[in-house]
């Protein structure tokens, strides 16, 4: 109990005298039913009572009494408050009451409940009649605030302890980032500086193994930018944003059964409509971790990933036929990533649901998010038909050809007005900067053939493939990537496009996808550079 400051002996006398004028308690307060006083106060959404200072009741309302597991609306002679209340509170209260006959003092109780817990009641003293020893009581039911309190101050402990292991997890994948590419990308950049620089001061006097060690530096820097691409391409993969979920998932299960040994099956329905990006982003950063803990623990050499449309909700499930994991022991953080409470709260913020299944012949993972309201369940293909056959719109033969060059890096569109300078019959008539721009530009300017990169702002390569086909505009379009990854073609192909020229091979495909596209055949460069002839 705590104590309060008195409230004026004054308001208390004035009170007296308007109720009886006399020391006594008023007769309208010793518990009759009927009188339009007891009805106001039974009415009331506390409990009130009146007591003296030792605990014997003198009148109470109804809804003190329910407080307090009192079935009788009566009072009986005698009755007192000991009665009511645990063992354990009773001395305190006594104290309580005693100083409520001189000054308010309030504070909280514990009674038992119908459940067989307990209840939490605040309650209040204060003087009633001077001279009397007579209290006033006024009793609350806040056992509901308190667990709420009680939950909210756990879910709060619980966020505090989440984001510090988030933090952590950063500071942790920062520095394996940051080993990772001091141990790879940084030695390798040196050997080919050393290499470089030995030319170049050889260079007035070059011996026989210059070439060989200018090869040598070129091969040097293209395992670098495979590498840079690698990071990239797990830290964000950009067919997540271009071309959807399904895309993104063949993807990553090609390199990441040849990087385990681990055999993916992948189930996909063919119907499969976009998400969010968020929700797209969550679903496959759930079936990352989830694998990433089959190679970690489960010890399964096979593994099943399945997405399955429900009327109003899309379900994703990562099963592998290992061994299991207490689930309580991991219910907390689990043992990749922030566990099974990061799985939940990324789709907690989408309104979807986590489900666990774990034994001793394996572990399946269930993601459940809603589709959206609206959202029509229709092929995930950006395929558009050629509005005409090719050949049908072909310009007059001796015209040179209009080509857009789209790519966010000046050096890249640099590099392809290089590479066609001396080509009479290719014509450059304009150049984009991201994919918004690329769309208003082959409105404009009605070019022959778009050369396309995939990975930039204002929508990536794909989604600018994606507003030209459905558009109804017909260019060719070869795609420009640093991206190589065995399931690319079938994605260009996807999206309606008509072939790509990896970057890294530029200077002998560039030039030959051109006038294969625009002679109405595709063009794929080979994924390995090391085997291109010049």
């Amino acid at each position: 109990m705590r104590k309060n400051s008195m409230r004026g002996s004054r308001a208390n006398r004035a009170r007296s005298k308007t109720i009886s004028g006399e020391k006594g308690l008023p007769g309208e307060w010793n518990g009759h039913s009927g009188s339009p006083l007891s009805s106001l106060m039974d009415s009331l959404a506390f409990g009130v009572a009146i007591a003296t200072h030792n605990g014997n009741l003198l009148y109470t309302n109804s809804y003190f009494l329910e407080m307090f597991g009192q079935p009788s609306r009566k009072v009986s002679s005698g009755s007192n408050l000991k009665s009511f209340v645990a063992a354990a509170s009773w001395r305190p209260l006594q104290e309580a009451m005693f100083r409520g006959a001189l000054e308010t003092t309030d504070g909280e109780i514990k009674v038992p409940s119908s459940d067989n817990g307990l209840r939490t009641i605040r309650i209040s003293f204060s003087p009633f009649l001077e001279a009397s020893e007579t209290i006033k009581i006024t009793a609350t039911d806040v056992t509901d605030l308190t667990s709420a309190q009680t939950a909210l101050k756990l879910s709060k402990d619980s966020m505090n302890s989440l984001s510090a292991r988030v933090l952590e997890l950063q500071d942790e994948e920062r520095r394996r980032l940051a080993r990772d590419l001091h141990d790879t990308v940084g030695q390798e950049i040196v050997v080919v500086l050393m290499t470089l620089d030995t030319i170049a001061r050889t260079w007035d006097k070059p011996d026989l193994s210059a070439r060989q060690n200018l090869l040598e530096a070129v091969d040097w820097l293209r395992k670098v930018e495979s590498e840079i691409r690698t990071f990239s391409y797990l830290l964000h993969p950009p067919l997540l944003d271009d071309m959807g979920l399904a895309s993104a998932l063949n993807w990553y299960m090609e390199g990441f059964s040849k990087r385990s040994g681990i055999s993916v099956e992948l189930s996909v329905p063919d119907n499969l409509p976009r998400l969010t990006l968020q929700a797209e982003t969550a679903l496959f950063r759930i079936m990352q971790e989830s694998l990433s803990n089959v190679i970690r623990h489960s010890q399964s050499k096979q593994a099943w990933v399945r997405i399955k449309l429900e009327p109003h909700h899309l379900k994703l499930s990562i099963r592998d036929a290992g061994r299991g994991f207490d689930q309580t022991a991991h219910s907390g953080s689990g043992p990749s990533g922030v566990g099974i409470e990061g799985m939940r709260g990324r789709l907690r913020s989408l309104g979807g649901i986590l489900d666990l299944q774990s034994g001793p012949h394996g572990t399946e993972v269930i993601a459940t998010v809603p589709l959206r309201d609206g959202a029509a369940i229709r092929p995930d293909s950006v395929r558009a038909r050629r509005q005409q056959k090719d050949g049908a719109a072909q310009a007059a033969t001796g015209l040179a050809k209009r080509i857009l060059i789209v790519d966010d890096h000046e050096v890249a569109r640099k590099g392809i007005r290089f590479l066609l300078n001396d080509e009479d019959d290719l014509e450059i008539c304009g150049e984009a900067q991201d994919g918004l721009e690329a769309f208003e530009k082959v409105q404009r300017l009605n070019p022959d053939l778009v050369i396309l990169d995939l990975n930039m702002p204002g929508g990536g390569g794909f989604s600018a493939a994606n507003r030209i086909r459905n558009a109804g505009l017909t260019p060719k379009i070869l795609v420009y990537t640093t991206h190589t990854f065995p399931g690319l073609e079938r994605i260009a192909r996807a999206a309606d496009c008509d072939g790509f020229v990896v970057k890294a091979n530029a200077t002998q495909d560039l030039i030959r996808g051109i006038r294969a596209v625009l002679r109405g055949e595709e063009f794929y460069s080979s994924l390995n550079a090391k085997t291109q002839n010049a």
